[in-house]
């Protein structure tokens, strides 16, 4: 149990390992995910923008009278505008307008103000507007340049190398990390190249006119000034399809609700398993998947919405809500329906159930069901319906003698 803290600063890092189980088909490699999503801001870029802010703080570059600037695509601003909420700076965020509208609301929670550029520039065309404000007004802002701050690559040489180190008892033999500002990959290869040069360090690149919010493909982005593509073993590029994909395998057979990025490392983990005969990986899940959940990504497809708008539906009497038909016995369904009493005359109200309990029926034996129906017949005694008749009364008027 953590002891009580100074804020909530304190609680950046220390994220935990979690065991890949079902989703791992080598029985003799360990997959670990680094569940940054357990940052106080959500993500893995809390570490940087407490880095960032901190530095220019003992090189005196930060005062209380500027404001901290940043482009983002979303998870550097959450934790930009956390750190300076807890610190007391005025914070404003440039984005791209195809970012998720979640990390919008995150943002200006915090109370960072936000500057949205045109969707089709990408996280670029933020970059462009950052370093516009910053050049034309110095002193008002300043700005803590991820793509070029040495602050960003230390936060994970100082702070996530070690731990996955610490965490593993240094028996990791590859750590696959996703590229964005390319930082985390930066910091933890240096480091690992101390602490244990065989460790393998892979980067994960998406490629040309990626959909994967948070990762860059070198040739079509901004080129960060920090990556340095000679350090990395090797970068590994993946499909948004595939990311995708593993993205919601993640939530729904290991229960690790994780961002589309997580997804992609995901992939390139899963590859380099496969070349080991045993040993132990460890994939870096930036953040988690409520940062999505306005994008296409954990949407119902098309095709499973179009099965259940053509799904039988009916009214639950007792809920009184509209369900889809689903049987009990996979292929056979049971109707029970009251039919009429035998002596009665018909009338629409009897009309009407046999009508709709046929109409029912027919339909679920169109739709391939085995389907068995009842239907019950109310009855009387012979002796009650000859005296009603004999008298020449009804069967209600004989039995209201007898009932009260």
């Amino acid at each position: 149990m953590r002891k009580p803290v100074k804020n909530i600063l304190d609680t950046i890092g220390n994220t935990p390992l979690i065991h890949i189980r079902r989703l791992d088909p080598f029985k003799e490699v360990t997959i670990l995910a680094k569940m940054e999503s357990f940052n106080p801001g959500g993500s893995i870029k809390d570490r940087i923008a407490l880095s960032m802010i901190e530095g220019a703080e003992k090189r005196g570059e930060l005062t209380k009278d500027r404001i901290i600037i940043e482009a983002s695509s979303g998870n550097t601003g959450i934790g930009l505008a956390m750190v300076s909420a807890v610190k007391g700076y005025r914070c404003l965020i440039a984005m791209s307008e195809a970012a998720s509208i979640e990390r919008r609301q995150i943002m200006r929670a915090y109370g960072a103000e936000i500057l949205l550029t045109p969707a089709r520039m990408g996280t670029d065309g933020a970059i462009e507007a950052v370093y516009k404000l910053a050049l034309e007004n110095p002193d008002r802002y300043f700005c803590t340049d991820q793509y070029n701050n040495p602050d960003n690559f230390l936060a994970h040489y100082h702070g996530t190398a070690p731990e996955i180190w610490k965490q593993t008892g240094g028996k990791v033999d590859v750590v696959v990390a996703a590229m964005g500002t390319t930082g985390t990959l930066m910091g933890i290869t240096q480091r690992f190249r101390e602490l244990n040069p065989k460790v393998r360090i892979v980067g994960v690149e998406p490629y040309f006119g990626h959909g994967i919010q948070g990762l860059k493909n070198m040739k079509e982005s901004y080129r960060p000034g920090i990556f340095d593509k000679r350090l990395p073993d090797d970068i590994v590029n993946v499909h948004e399809d595939e990311a995708f994909e593993l993205t919601k395998r993640l939530a729904r057979e290991e229960g690790l609700f994780a961002g589309m990025s997580s997804g992609a490392a995901m992939a390139v983990a899963l590859s380099e398993a496969a070349k080991l005969e045993q040993g132990l990986v460890v994939v870096i899940f930036p953040d988690g998947g409520d940062r999505y959940l306005s994008t296409d990504i954990f949407s119902v497809p098309q095709v499973e919405q179009a099965d259940q708008a053509k799904a039988l539906q009916l009214i639950n009497t007792l809920t009184r809500r509209k369900e889809i038909f689903e049987p009990l016995n996979p292929g056979k369904a049971g109707i029970y329906s009251c039919g009429p009493t035998v002596h009665e005359f018909a009338h629409m109200g009897l009309c009407r159930r046999l009508v709709v309990a046929d109409l029912l029926k027919r339909i679920l034996e169109y739709r391939g069901y085995d389907v068995t129906h009842v239907m019950n017949i109310t009855d009387l005694d012979d002796k009650t319906i000859r005296a009603a008749l004999s008298q020449g009364i009804s069967l209600k008027e004989l039995t209201d003698n007898y009932t009260q």
